[in-house]
């Protein structure tokens, strides 16, 4: 699904991208660098910061096969990007040391987060930074909070801090996680966006079925007995159409962009 939506995924976090790559040249130098892109996705981050450090070799990983398929064949002509396929903690391991670790979205995913950035540690040069966006909370990301209630048809309590988009939307709790993984002086940025999940004449529907198919509702819409949700995507549809302006639907969103570097 994440493969087959990976442009609707990536218009939404569209604006998230300049400010990750700004935090990104603000630590590193423009000459040769190893890199490590956690989670790739469809590589739209990795390409990004090919473009943007040419002398960088950079890895990208994700553990979805169908990602890696469009990640591989959108990079196909940067000489300097290798996409492979697999769990980041083990990859980086075996493919390390690297100057830089980054990530947009991609690191709120793991089991054991701690383990999982000691291990990115264990992988790193000396002093080497790491950059990556994740949300912030629950309540100031409407396109998952409002559509979530409205599917389940109540409020829902926020998540807590168990894998998924919104586990490290607590940023005592990540700083927290960096300390205890070897990362020193962590700063955190806060970017609020606009995020657009439909377009054109049909930006309701289009929206409708972006937003029932990925994310915190979609899962919802699936516990929901087969009788129920009918209504639970009529709901949907009604918080979607407050949402809409000239051109598209759109909702306030908001993330966090951190770094730290390997103590």
């Amino acid at each position: 699904m994440w493969a087959r939506r990976w442009l609707d995924t990536d218009r939404g976090l569209e604006p998230v991208q300049a400010p990750l790559l700004a935090a990104i040249a603000e630590r590193v130098h423009a000459g040769p660098l190893t890199a490590f892109d956690i989670g790739c996705g469809p590589g739209s981050t990795t390409i990004a910061v090919a473009n943007a450090l040419p002398k960088a070799s950079i890895i990208a990983a994700d553990i979805s096969a169908a990602l890696v398929e469009v990640a591989r064949a959108r990079t196909a002509g940067l000489s300097n990007v290798r996409v492979v396929e697999g769990d980041a903690e083990q990859l980086a391991g075996s493919e390390g040391p690297f100057d830089l670790f980054f990530s947009r979205h991609g690191v709120m995913f793991f089991a054991d987060p701690v383990r999982a950035f000691r291990s990115f540690h264990s992988a790193s040069s000396p002093g080497a930074p790491i950059v990556f966006s994740c949300f912030q909370s629950w309540g100031s990301n409407p396109w998952a909070s409002e559509l979530a209630n409205a599917a389940a048809g109540k409020p829902l309590p926020p998540p807590g801090r168990e894998s998924g988009g919104f586990a490290f939307a607590d940023p005592d709790y990540v700083l927290k996680l960096l300390g205890d993984s070897r990362w020193r002086d962590a700063q955190r940025h806060a970017v609020s966006f606009r995020y657009v999940v439909g377009e054109g004449e049909n930006a309701a529907d289009e929206a409708l079925s972006f937003m029932t198919e990925i994310g915190p509702a979609s899962r919802i819409l699936e516990s929901l007995p087969e009788a129920e949700r009918k209504a639970a995507v009529e709901r949907m549809r009604g918080v979607i159409e407050q949402h809409a302006e000239a051109g598209g639907i759109v909702f306030p969103a908001a993330a966090w962009i951190w770094s730290a570097f390997a103590s």
